[in-house]
């Protein structure tokens, strides 16, 4: 019997954008032109004067978004964003904690769908 090869030592010339690993009719697309459209001045305030530099709010809520499609929780996405190229898509390949997931969720809980969110 003949089987497929294995490539998992296989050395590429260029490494495949994330892009080229996503289907062009994914959801995490709408979510993504979804988000980016809409005004964050107000909630961009909050990270006003001196500190540690935060993840921008966009990208989280784009992931507590594609979290809440797909039914995962804020422990779960952050190991997401390291291990599933949609959420290192949405991510920008940046890799939140959980409790710096979970701590948005829990600051912005006035944001629209986070009420009830686990």
């Amino acid at each position: 019997m003949v089987f497929y090869r294995d490539m998992r030592n296989q050395n590429w010339l260029f490494p495949p954008s994330v892009l080229d690993l996503i289907p062009e009719n994914h959801i995490c697309f709408l979510v993504d032109e979804v988000i980016e459209s809409m005004d964050f001045s107000e909630i961009e305030e909050k990270y006003q004067g001196p500190g540690h530099p935060a993840y921008h709010p966009k990208m989280m809520l784009k992931l507590l978004i594609m979290g809440a499609i797909d039914g995962v929780r804020s422990s779960r996405i952050a190991r997401m964003a390291r291990e599933n190229v949609v959420y290192m898509f949405l991510a920008g390949n940046l890799k939140p904690d959980f409790r710096t997931i979970s701590d948005f969720r829990k600051n912005n809980a006035d944001l629209p769908g986070f009420q009830e969110s686990g």
